[in-house]
């Protein structure tokens, strides 16, 4: 079943994104989905540019000057003028033509962009006692270790996803 879960991620693997400053939440909750994020809050709309050239990515901004800039250049750009990331999301998504799926299988690390992989629950380290007890799957980043489980933020991003999902099946 997890082969089969990761196999549906890989329709994701040919969107990558790189956000501008401005939008480190969103690009937090792309990965969630397990889109591939690039973020760095102190990066330059230069540095920006030539790395979604490079990498092929498509660039998410609120910065209509760099927008402009990326199409000038022949580069792929979302210009996201919306004040949430709910909205946000809702234009992406339909601007890129994906059915989002929020799966924590398919997930990379809000943190650092790197894959997630699920570990035995018995090698999880640095995790409190009452929460080892009340769930059996852990998920483990390989770039930056931090462990996630299914938990009450995960619920609440399930609920954010649903409310996108519903939106979308509308437009």
């Amino acid at each position: 079943m997890i082969d089969q879960e990761k196999e549906q991620n890989s329709k994701y693997e040919f969107l990558k994104f790189i956000a501008d400053g401005m939008l480190g939440s969103l690009a937090r909750k792309l990965r969630i989905y397990g889109f591939d994020v690039l973020y760095n809050a102190e990066i330059l709309d230069e540095n920006i540019l030539a790395i979604a050239k490079n990498d092929n990515r498509i660039i998410l901004t609120s910065d209509r000057a760099l927008h402009e800039k990326a199409i000038l250049n022949n580069l792929k750009s979302v210009l996201l003028s919306e004040d949430n990331d709910e909205d946000r999301m809702v234009n992406i998504f339909k601007r890129v033509g994906v059915r989002p799926e929020l799966n924590p299988i398919n997930s990379r690390c809000p943190l650092c962009n790197g894959n997630i992989e699920e570990v035995d629950k018995d090698n999880v380290k640095n995790i409190p006692e009452s929460v080892l007890k009340k769930h059996d799957h852990f998920y483990s980043c390989v770039v930056c270790g931090k462990i996630y489980w299914v938990g009450s933020h995960w619920l609440r991003l399930k609920k954010f996803s649903e409310k996108i999902i519903q939106r979308l099946r509308q437009a």
